[in-house]
């Protein structure tokens, strides 16, 4: 039922109640009629798309649709005093949030019923630019986990006497958690030596926020930051650091002429999908082709032009071979392919052409047979007509097992090459982090853009994330006694950072157990000078579960039970998982409406932020409630009105900090977090995050015009609105224009007087600053721009820098052409290669692909989308390949996980199999996104009347084993219809109908060993399977492990693959490019390795 005009009501409704029959003794004709005349309803909108206007947030009236079925008001009127019976009107204060289940960071408003307090839905924003009011399931999905009845009510710590996966645990308090966790962090900082700064890690999984995290261990001076990228997107990120030194691209799908997708990732099931989606649904319906390049039929290739199933890994020779024909083709009007201006002038061909030492190398490597004639934009262009000359489609067939399909790389070159420059994509998840050298596919892939012009980030083509990201949620230090940034950190963590992996795009945050348990390794480095960490004194995880998500889980689960090596973990978690019980507290953190975030997504050329909020809390505000405490207000709301003790990072860390970590100041860290209004107690949500959002000029100033004469104006315009666009069509900001008036340059905020601007041969404008150089714009044809990121201030076909920091041979877009390729540069041949399967039963296993209802670990604990997938995860296999084994559809089969580096295995897994044509031959895929498990049902707290339930509508319960060698999981105990719920039962009525049982998935990222990406620094995931039909005694479900074979896997690809720092090395890293998190001196660069 819809709300609209009194006018509109009077005119065209009121018509309906007269004439219809009503049960005598019910209530009147004449009493249904003044119900609904004093109202202003009608039983049908004006429109179909429907959200109330915002002014109207505060206060909005609607009639409940669960009364649906008795006929709407017409029959029954509205609920009032004379008419009881008449459909309830619910009263709501609509709060706008963010969502959290994905990457995406879709608009959502929060419907709190103003009379029970509760949120009754959550429904899409429409003043989010991005999302534009729209939703996926996993958007309204956020009801059922904020009322999930297995939800957290409090925090827990492990019981005392008990060990780490006992599962006993007893209720705890707030305020002790953070005495005894506030205490062992100020005893491990106040030793105040460069160990101690190396002995904390703060690991978060999604973020999903834009820099607050990162101010955490920022703030305490200590060099502890892991997250998930190395298990997520490193690959794809090493890729496009080397292009532009910018960690993934930025597409406007919107306004492309070809969509071209590697994996279903950015359309149906990744990050930003459900903005993309649309974006790519509207560039379709405009007339727009898609590509998809994927091994396995996805949504996405099911609904493309044209989709090609290149064998996994070897996408980069397809690239190459789009390159070869750009370069070595022309148009029938005898035009070229190549956007000659646009490379001429903004690729750094004239490095490469200047680099005498590497064209020499080249010819070495066999990518060239002579010396270029002169160093002119001619003879660089011959040069890469040669260079990309062996990639054919004969040899792009024979690479990509494409027998049978040339017609596919017809179509392909039909399309790319009628696209023009306005091609978009988003090159990540499948071919770049799959593999073993995927950065290459990223490497290769942006190559044929760049040669029509389509990364000049123009309309409909490709730009970069930093160009659209705000990123201002670490930066709210203006609220704060210190005013300012921390200064940068003086330490350097070998746990997180390895010396192995200089370049990793990211931590190495999946070695972490591996490289505590590795004490060869710890010693090794040690004598060689390196000040390396043995243990960690705190392990706190945030919304992360890293035991089940991450590769070689046994492993994961020896380390957190040591306490030699982890002597305290606490893991602020949303959900149970198989995490928290390896863990000493369990934390419970709020979800997308339950928490403070500024996020900014870019799914579209421009600069927006949304804010994510708690919005009980912010409803009872607008109400008149007021917490006791400011800096615990949500935590207040959520205990006051039946959510729990429900607590979130940004005031749980300002708290700890202030109130225990650093009580006297003398840590240096509570200044950080300590109010600049009132420097007794933390900094609050609405002081931080208005200095914060403050930073972005156009919405100070319509916030201050619009909340004139509030203390936080610009924290009450996103309170109102949830998001803002500071900026739209952001295009091609490399070419705007260097600020020089006569004596000054202007770049980054910054001015430099021109005597200390020094311009190279090339163009670049280099200064000096803190000790090392850096380039701040570039000059073409007598004119100044602000250029890419990189050093050159161009894009980067030649990575000068890659070269010298060890890998010379792949410092241009470059893929094997032959045998005897493949052997020698084997760092960029993927682990799956076809050349690797040797039998009928021997498989690439892809398994990275997730389906568009599961959300990382926090599915688990929505019924609805449980429903959907029913944690079903079988394996794909391909029609003819099943029937030479003789496997039919529902046939329990094991599947072997062996290495291709050292030969060893690691196990199985037994899954259940559906032969299709839906993926390539001699590719199976089982997507690692399942497979959830639990080893008890409920746990009993001490003194606490009802049982906890543990994920309950999600993960089956399992037996497990390990001994140190090998670890079991056998299924137990399906997932049964619940009559036990004793928390938030309006919101779980149906939990009696549950028919699946959950038990089709298989815990398979425990059998994976760690494949580490000897550059990327990534977890390569996919894997060589031998499969088999089950023995008898096998259950879907199962697996076995021997992760000591595991841990020898890890130690191979490490030292067979790796070009460690060695002997004459001065710095760790190149400063140049990301090292995401904690900003770090020259000193903590600064390295000397003994002999």
């Amino acid at each position: 039922m819809y709300l609209q005009s009194r006018r509109t009501f009077l005119k065209g409704a009121a018509f309906s109640v007269a004439g219809v029959a009503i049960a005598k003794g019910v209530f009147t004709t004449d009493a249904v009629a003044e119900s609904v005349t004093q109202s202003k309803f009608t039983d049908t909108p004006e429109t179909i798309s429907f959200y109330p206007d915002q002014k109207d947030w505060d206060n909005f009236a609607e009639l409940d649709g669960t009364d649906w079925k008795r006929g709407g008001i017409s029959r029954h009127g509205v609920q009032s005093a004379e008419n009881p019976d008449g459909i309830k009107v619910n009263n709501y204060t609509i709060v706008p949030t963010v969502c959290s289940n994905c990457e995406a960071g879709c608009g959502l408003t929060a419907w709190v019923d103003k009379d029970t307090m509760t949120v009754r839905k959550y429904m899409g924003n429409p003043l989010h630019t991005g999302s534009r009011g729209r939703n996926c399931a996993k958007g309204y999905a956020v009801t059922s986990q904020m009322y999930d009845p297995d939800r957290i009510p409090f925090p827990l710590k492990r019981a005392p006497g008990s060990k780490r996966g006992e599962g006993k645990w007893i209720r705890t308090s707030w305020d002790e958690a953070m005495e005894t966790i506030g205490k062992k962090m100020h005893d491990t900082l106040k030793v105040g030596d460069e160990m101690s700064k190396k002995l904390m890690i703060y690991h978060v999984g999604r973020p999903n926020e834009n820099g607050f995290g990162h101010r955490v261990p920022h703030s305490m001076g200590i060099d502890g930051f892991d997250s998930h990228t190395n298990i997520c997107s490193a690959g794809a990120r090493q890729g496009t650091i080397q292009w532009a030194n910018d960690d993934r691209n930025s597409p406007d799908w919107g306004n492309a002429e070809l969509i071209f997708l590697q994996s279903s990732h950015a359309a149906d099931a990744g990050h930003y999908f459900q903005q993309s989606a649309g974006l790519i649904a509207d560039a379709r319906k405009r007339g727009a082709k898609m590509i998809t390049i994927d091994p396995r039929m996805s949504n996405s290739a099911g609904m493309s032009d044209l989709w090609i199933p290149a064998w996994p890994g070897t996408e980069a020779a397809l690239y190459l071979y789009l390159a070869n024909r750009l370069l070595n083709e022309n148009k029938k009007n005898g035009e070229s392919y190549v956007a000659h201006d646009f490379v001429k002038e903004w690729i750094n061909w004239d490095r490469l052409m200047d680099n005498k030492d590497y064209l020499k190398k080249m010819i070495g490597y066999g990518y060239i047979s002579k010396m270029p004639k002169d160093d002119s934009y001619e003879s660089f262009i011959k040069l890469a007509q040669e260079l990309y000359a062996p990639y054919t489609k004969e040899m792009v067939v024979r690479e990509c097992k494409l027998e049978g399909m040339e017609y596919k790389l017809d179509q392909l070159w039909d399309m790319f090459s009628s696209a023009g420059s306005k091609i978009a994509t988003y090159l990540w998840r499948a071919g770049p982090i799959g593999h073993r050298g995927g950065w290459m596919n990223t490497r290769s892939g942006f190559l044929p853009l760049a040669l029509v012009g389509a990364m000049r980030g123009d309309i409909g083509g490709v730009g970069m994330h930093h160009w659209h990201e705000v990123s201002v949620a670490g930066k709210g230090d203006q609220a704060t006694v210190a005013g300012e940034r921390p200064a940068k950190v003086d330490a350097w963590n070998e746990i997180a950072w390895p010396p192995e992996y200089p370049l990793s795009s990211y931590e190495m945050s999946h070695l972490m157990p591996h490289l505590l348990m590795d004490t060869e390794w710890q010693q090794k480095w040690i004598k060689k000078g390196l000040n390396v960490p043995t243990k960690l004194a705190v392990w706190f995880p945030r919304m992360y579960n890293p035991v089940w998500i991450n590769p070689d889980g046994f492993r994961w689960i020896e380390a957190l039970k040591d306490e030699t090596k982890v002597e305290l973990s606490f893991n602020l978690s949303p959900t149970w998982s198989e995490t928290n019980w390896y863990c000493d507290y369990i934390l419970p953190v709020g979800l997308a409406g339950e928490r403070n975030d500024q996020q900014s997504t870019p799914s579209k050329p421009e600069q927006r932020i949304e804010f994510r909020q708690a919005v009980i809390r912010v409803a009872a505000e607008k109400m008149g409630w007021k917490a006791k405490d400011p800096t615990r207000a949500t935590l207040e709301a959520h205990m006051k009105y039946g959510l729990g003790e429900i607590w979130e990072e940004s005031e749980f860390f300002p708290n700890l900090m202030v109130h225990h970590v650093d009580k006297d100041g003398s840590l240096g860290i509570r200044k950080h977090w300590a109010s600049k209004k009132d420097p007794s107690r933390a900094v609050t949500v609405p002081e931080y995050f208005d200095a914060a959002m403050s930073l972005l000029p156009r919405l100070k100033e319509t916030a201050s015009k619009m909340y004139k004469g509030e203390e936080f104006p610009v924290y009450s315009y996103m309170r109102d609105h949830g998001a803002w666009t500071e900026k739209t069509n952001v295009y091609k900001p490399q070419e705007e224009e260097l600020r020089f008036d006569g004596s000054h340059y202007y770049a980054h905020g910054k001015k430099h007087h021109k005597s200390e601007v020094r311009k190279d041969k090339f163009g670049t404008l280099w200064i000096e600053e803190d000790e090392r150089q850096h380039s701040i714009g570039i000059e073409i044809n007598g004119k100044l721009h602000e250029g890419f990121h990189t050093l050159s201030k161009k894009l980067e076909f030649f990575s000068e820098w890659f070269a010298e920091w060890k890998w010379p041979e792949y410092a241009v877009p470059i893929y094997p052409r032959n045998e005897s390729e493949l052997t020698k540069m084997k760092h960029i041949v993927t682990q799956v290669h076809h050349t690797m399967m040797k039998g009928d039963n021997e498989f690439a296993l892809n398994t990275i692909f997730r389906l568009p209802y599961n959300i990382h670990t926090r599915s688990v604990n929505s019924k609805h989308l449980m429903e959907i997938s029913q944690n079903h995860n079988p394996v794909w296999i391909y029609t003819k390949d099943a029937e030479k084994l003789g496997i039919k559809r529902g046939d329990a089969i094991r599947v072997n996980i062996t290495d291709t580096v050292c030969g060893l295995d690691s196990g199985y897994f037994i899954a259940m199999a559906v032969p299709t044509e839906a993926t390539r031959p001699g590719v199976l895929a089982c997507s690692h996104h399942a497979g959830r498990w639990k080893l008890k049902n409920s746990v009993n707290i001490p003194g606490f009347e009802h049982a906890l339930g543990i994920m309950g509508v999600g993960a089956p319960r399992y037996d497990m084993t390990n001994d140190g060698k090998v670890g079991t999981l056998k299924p137990a105990e399906g997932i049964k219809p619940r009559h036990d719920v004793w928390q938030f039962k309006e919101y779980n009525k149906d939990l009696d109908n549950i028919w699946w049982d959950g038990l089709s998935g298989a815990w398979q990222n425990a059998v994976a060993a760690t494949h580490s990406d000897p550059i990327a620094g990534n977890h390569a995931w996919h894997q060589k399977v031998v499969i088999e039909k089950a023995k008898e005694g096998d259950v879907i479900g199962d697996i076995y492990v021997n992760y000591e074979n595991n841990f020898k896997i890890y130690q191979e690809w490490r030292d067979q693959l790796t070009r460690p720092l060695a002997v004459g090395d001065k710095l760790r890293r190149p400063q140049h490019i990301k090292r995401p998190a904690v900003p770090l001196s020259n000193k903590a660069y600064a390295i000397e390795i003994k002999a």
